[in-house]
């Protein structure tokens, strides 16, 4: 049997790393919460497998741990430019941050609330929602490609919180391969630049 207590518990954790994302002005801590975050997506989902006794559960914790938790986050970390293993990212700064991130909380729980709820049924999609809503929001805010990447990762672990309560479980599998194939694609293509910010202006020289 489920205890929605732990599940929901893990969701709120999940938040707290993205959270911590959002105000870090460092990449290495961005992609230590980013590893944080899918170990914990991954917990949640061996405690469901365990709970009712599904074997595919399991095989979906091992794939998010092994190409996020492993493969990703690796690939993020050696990307990083030589000699500068504390790259740091120019946000608005932290107290900025921290607002705009619970604002988009509140936001995104009241529209899951009027918008989603009657049509999905599963109150606790609320958490998922925000995980994604916050992964739009580092990519909207910030300038950096690894932190546009981590939104990204960010927005598929929401994704997938968010269809182990409503969608089939092989599908789930399958669309958690292909997100982790896309950003493996996004980090080979977009990371590999020798700019790691990007401004306006060269956008428009380019």
């Amino acid at each position: 049997m489920i205890d929605q207590e732990i599940v929901n518990f893990i969701g709120i954790l999940m938040l707290i790393s993205a959270l911590a994302v959002q105000i870090s002005s460092y990449i290495k801590p961005m992609i230590n919460s980013l590893l944080t975050q899918s170990i914990l997506l991954a917990i949640n989902a061996t405690y469901l497998g365990l709970a009712t006794s599904d074997a595919l559960l399991i095989l979906l914790a091992a794939l998010i741990v092994l190409l996020r938790g492993v493969l990703l986050t690796n690939i993020l970390s050696r990307r990083l430019p030589h000699g500068r293993r504390f790259v740091r990212e120019y946000s608005t700064g932290t107290g900025i941050a921290l607002l705009s991130s619970v604002v988009v909380f509140i936001i995104s729980f009241i529209i899951y609330r009027i918008v989603f709820l009657p049509v999905i049924g599963h109150p606790d999609g609320a958490i998922a929602l925000s995980l994604i809503t916050q992964g739009m929001l580092l990519i909207l805010t910030r300038r950096n490609s690894f932190a546009h990447f981590i939104g990204f990762v960010e927005e598929e672990n929401g994704i997938v919180l968010m269809s182990l309560s409503i969608i089939a479980l092989p599908l789930v599998i399958e669309i958690n391969i292909l997100l982790d194939v896309l950003a493996l694609v996004v980090a080979g293509a977009v990371l590999i630049q020798q700019k790691i910010e990007h401004e306006p202006e060269w956008e428009l020289m380019g």
